[in-house]
């Protein structure tokens, strides 16, 4: 039914009213026509197909408002249509409709008829036809008894669970901190990679607190209309306040709470209505005791300073990637309703996954358990895991391998180059696995390393230990330039070459470890355009330049005078196509 009154309603010309240009007897401005709608002053309001005019039916006489298309004046006439429940009506031209619009108006026109369509489908048949008309939904789900999940279903930092724990003793027992004077927070922010368990977090605080829970993403606050995210603000705090104690959830914030006026161009009216509404709405005049928001995002240094005030969001938690210690409990968490083959370490998982996020490790968990069944197992076992982490870190391995012995030879000399500098820098590194299966990634082998846990915990890279990692990176090169010479070294270093050159730009512009750059940092405008000349630029190139040769050559070095145990371990390597990083040290040694 809906549907229907609303095509007609587009499509059809009101015959009970005769409107004509030459009839008008009252011309407009622009404020007076905004003010007479806010005073409820008409009835109707009608467009013209080409969107150019505005007829209205008042109680007193008719006015007209024209004026040429501009998108914030239309979209300003709907959204006070909106908030004062005027009726909007578009005539029917006499004339065949499409060829006579100009592609503004069409535009117009088509984003009104979709969002007529969208919003039927998004309210699942409102009671309100102008909600449907602009998408507005109506019905804003509140959870309460159905999240079940805890604060013990996330197993990361043990200091960050404490700050969530102290949030649903806020909502348990506010009295006790009323009596001592402290405030409850209004607003949360939880900052952090995507994947460290942000949205499991809120969703567990409202769990633990018996709080009802509310949970939205930034997005959907952002429509053509300006005025209708502010409106969706509006009514997300009535609801959260007729359901005290209530948590409001609202993931991916950075779409509407970015920093105002900072892109150089027009400000977005729509989202920066919307920011300016939830601004007013945290910390305003309405009193919102027993509502917190909970807010998500990765992208914390775009966030508009108001935002981030006391007041608005007045605590701050950061959600680091999990430390060893982390890891090993989210594994035991994802772990504990899977059967497990006694073999399995999981402190050597743990170590093995370091710079994995709790979203990674339950999909590490999951790629193990359909490895398992794949196999006719119900158990999983150490293997499973590990071509799970293999599968994750490299991608498809070819189980058929047709290519001939020549080109097999070559990638267990590119291969070794990178394992024997790993293997001779074993201070900072450990080797895990030399491979010469190739996979659906375009690899023709692979070398599996990790840092050692002390430096990966610890965070603290020096520029020894970087530089030992471009040597790494470039040690495949190396080995096939001392085995074949310049003119003959292949194009399979093409990922070595550019994953040395990135690591060597972030050591000059972000590490300060050059040599005329020792104390520089790159620094860019609001567009992303950097902050220093061209001279520094040429500089940059040159330090960045200087590292990676300097590498190169050293690498190069390193194969020269342990050739002959590169052989020895080639032959192994063609033989059983893999070697483990224990495997390959005997070897060597």
């Amino acid at each position: 039914m809906i549907k229907k009154l609303i095509l007609f309603i587009i499509f059809n010309t009101v015959s009970s009213l005769n409107l004509q240009p030459d009839t008008i007897q009252i011309r407009t401005t622009y404020n007076d026509f905004i003010k007479k709608m806010k005073h409820h002053d008409f009835n109707k309001i009608y467009f013209n197909p080409e969107l150019s005019t505005v007829y209205t039916e008042d109680k007193d006489d008719d006015f007209v408002f024209t004026t040429d298309i501009n998108p914030f004046v239309t979209s300003k006439i709907v959204d006070t249509a909106i908030t004062t429940d005027t009726q909007l009506l578009f005539l029917k031209h006499p004339k065949p409709l499409f060829p006579l619009i100009d592609p503004i108006s069409a535009f117009f026109i088509l984003s009104i008829f979709f969002s007529i369509l969208r919003g039927i489908f998004r309210s699942g048949g409102s009671s309100n036809p102008m909600n449907s008309l602009f998408g507005v939904n109506d019905n804003i789900s509140v959870l309460k008894d159905k999240l079940n999940v805890t604060l013990s279903d996330w197993g990361g930092s043990k200091e960050v669970l404490e700050e969530c724990i102290e949030i649903v003793s806020y909502l348990k027992n506010d009295t006790i901190y009323k009596k001592v004077g402290a405030e409850i927070p209004k607003g949360v922010l939880l900052d952090g990679s995507p994947g460290t368990g942000k949205t499991l977090l809120a969703r567990a605080i409202a769990s633990e607190a018996s709080a009802s829970f509310i949970a939205v993403s930034g997005s959907e606050f952002v429509e053509m209309f300006v005025g209708v995210g502010a409106q969706r603000i509006r009514k997300l705090f009535v609801e959260a306040r007729k359901n005290k104690p209530c948590i409001i959830f609202i993931d991916e914030i950075d779409a509407i709470g970015r920093q105002r006026g900072q892109n150089g161009f027009l400000g977005n009216d729509e989202r920066e209505q919307t920011l300016n509404q939830l601004l007013t709405e945290m910390d305003g005049f309405n009193k919102n005791d027993g509502v917190i928001v909970i807010a998500a995002t990765n992208r914390k240094d775009i966030l508009d300073s108001a935002l981030l005030r006391p007041g608005r969001f007045d605590r701050l938690i950061t959600i680091p990637l999990p430390d060893t210690r982390s890891r090993k409990d989210i594994l035991n968490v994802y772990l504990k309703n899977k059967k497990l083959d006694k073999d399995i370490d999981v402190d050597t998982l743990a170590d093995l996954s370091t710079g994995y996020s709790g979203a990674e490790l339950k999909n590490l968990i999951n790629e193990a358990a359909i490895n398992a069944a794949r196999s006719g197992q119900t158990i999983i076992n150490q293997k499973n895991i590990q071509d799970a982490l293999e599968k994750i870190a490299i991608g498809i391995i070819k189980k058929i391998d047709d290519r001939s012995d020549e080109v097999k030879k070559r990638v267990a000399i590119h291969e070794s180059g990178h394992a024997l500098m790993a293997l001779i820098f074993n201070s900072y590194f450990n080797l895990q696995k030399v491979s010469i299966q190739a996979t659906y990634s375009g690899a023709g082998g692979y070398t599996i390393f990790t840092d050692k846990p002390e430096i990966s915990e610890g965070g603290l890279y020096t520029k020894d230990i970087l530089k030992k990692r471009l040597i790494i990176a470039l040690g495949g090169k190396a080995a096939e330039e001392v085995y074949f010479g310049n003119d003959f070294v292949s194009a399979g270093a093409t990922q070595d070459l550019n994953q040395a050159n990135q690591l060597a730009l972030n050591m000059i512009e972000k590490f300060g470890m050059g040599n005329k750059l020792q104390n520089f940092y790159k620094q860019t405008e609001n567009l992303g355009s950097p902050k220093y000349s061209d001279n520094t630029r040429n500089d940059i190139d040159k330090e960045v330049a200087e590292l990676v040769d300097e590498a190169y050559e050293e690498a190069k070095k390193i194969i020269v005078s342990n050739k002959d145990k590169i052989d020895m371990v080639i032959d192994e390597l063609i033989k059983n196509i893999n070697l483990s990083g224990y495997e390959f040290g005997l070897i060597v040694k």
